[in-house]
């Protein structure tokens, strides 16, 4: 006796699904109800709830984190998509901080209806897989008449500045043998004279005969 109900004609698709459906049982009823969830949908199945979303870019070698905030962002990308907010959302869900410049803008203005991106790539390994993931999530968010030129990867450092400084100085001077200062005498003036006189008297001894 048989235990499928399929008939023997039965196509392997047809085989595959009664394999799928007699396996519903044993999944507990908590797990379907999580299945639209993308924060508590089981990892193993985020690429199935992502095509389900229409996530425009996907890539099972990113983080789990990354994957289920991709979908998560899905709806709101989506809603706005062909516009400059789709595009930062969309690049915004990859841990991407951008900023867009439009043709008008540029500087020079640019050849109209195009635009460059500037990404901050904090965090994040730049290889050329880098450029190729922001340009094709970039590319599935914009609108179709605008033409992306290019991509800029701005790399940011958060870091402490430690300054220092220290100042020297000093004078010189020339040391000479000391010289004593010009001495001047001031006061009264007086003048005084005086005379001395002296007489000399010879006295010579008498002579005979005188």
């Amino acid at each position: 006796m048989s235990d499928r109900l399929l008939p023997p004609n039965a196509t392997a698709l047809e085989r595959a699904l009664e394999d799928t459906t007699a396996r519903l049982d044993a999944v507990p009823a908590e797990v379907i109800r999580t299945l639209w969830d993308p924060w508590a949908c089981p990892v193993d199945l985020l690429p199935w709830l992502a095509w389900a979303c229409s996530v425009d870019e996907w890539d099972d070698t990113w983080p789990e984190a990354t994957r289920r905030r991709v979908i998560a962002d899905s709806y709101s990308v989506h809603a706005v998509k062909g516009t400059v907010g789709a595009v930062k959302r969309a690049l915004a869900s990859l841990g991407y901080d951008t900023t867009l410049i439009e043709w008008p803008e540029d500087d020079p203005p640019a050849e109209p209806y195009t635009f460059r991106i500037e990404v901050d790539v904090m965090g994040h390994a730049v290889t050329a897989g880098t450029y190729a993931e922001i340009e094709r999530t970039a590319r599935a968010a914009k609108n179709v008449r605008s033409h992306l030129t290019g991509i800029r990867a701005v790399g940011r450092v958060d870091a402490a500045v430690y300054a220092g400084a220290f100042v020297i100085g000093g004078t010189g001077g020339t040391v000479l043998p000391w010289t004593p200062p010009e001495i001047t005498v001031s006061g009264r003036s007086y003048a005084g004279a005086a005379v001395s006189m002296v007489s000399t008297l010879t006295v010579h001894p008498a002579r005979e005969g005188a």
